[in-house]
């Protein structure tokens, strides 16, 4: 098949139900289609529209909805929209956020970016009680603020760089776990400014 309109992917899985604890024993975190967190968001690419710069083999960061499973008008489980056949799927390009070519780093799309949160320091505690203000922080993570890990070319263009520390609007903190790590994906617009 050739694509015209939307890149073509491939998954091993649309979950990722399962964690590994070691010494070969798996346990399955997650029994639901709901859970946003335990979607897949990474495929290869298998066709890609000739204008595209994206190729065959490359892998892609994709809206966790893409893999989603969901239920009909009747109660039951059924593939997603986007769901073609097997393990394959289509995706708009709209909703491919980064890419990765052989061992290259990952690139950031326009208009998304990714930015790696930075962890809260623990507060002082004052007989059992937290007098750091919560407010303070997001999930553990300073609030607004994290460190630019995958730029796109927009924001380099205003003279933003991978390594610096931003900040970024309120409710922007959409979180994705890549290669094991967590980041935030983002758009050009949440990011506010460079902290210098």
């Amino acid at each position: 098949m050739r694509s015209i309109n939307y890149i073509i992917v491939e998954v091993d899985s649309a979950y990722n139900n399962d964690k590994d604890i070691g010494n070969g024993i798996n346990i399955t975190v997650n029994t639901s289609i709901e859970s946003v967190e335990h979607i897949n968001r990474v495929a290869k690419v298998v066709k890609a529209p000739d204008f595209t710069m994206l190729e065959e083999g490359d892998e892609v960061i994709v809206h966790h909805n893409i893999f989603r499973l969901r239920n009909d008008q009747m109660g039951l489980e059924v593939e997603s929209n986007y769901w073609i056949e097997d393990n394959k799927y289509f995706v708009p390009l709209t909703e491919v956020f980064m890419y990765r070519r052989g061992d290259s780093d990952w690139k950031a799309l326009d208009p998304y970016c990714f930015v790696k949160p930075i962890e809260q320091e623990q507060p002082e505690q004052v007989q059992g009680i937290y007098v750091k203000d919560m407010e303070d922080n997001y999930k553990g993570m300073v609030k607004n603020t994290g460190v630019m890990a995958y730029v796109n070319e927009s924001l380099k263009s205003l003279g933003v760089s991978d390594g610096d520390t931003i900040a970024f609007s309120n409710y922007s903190e959409y979180e994705f776990t890549i290669d094991g790590e967590l980041y935030y994906k983002m758009a050009t617009k949440d990011i506010i400014g460079i902290y210098k």
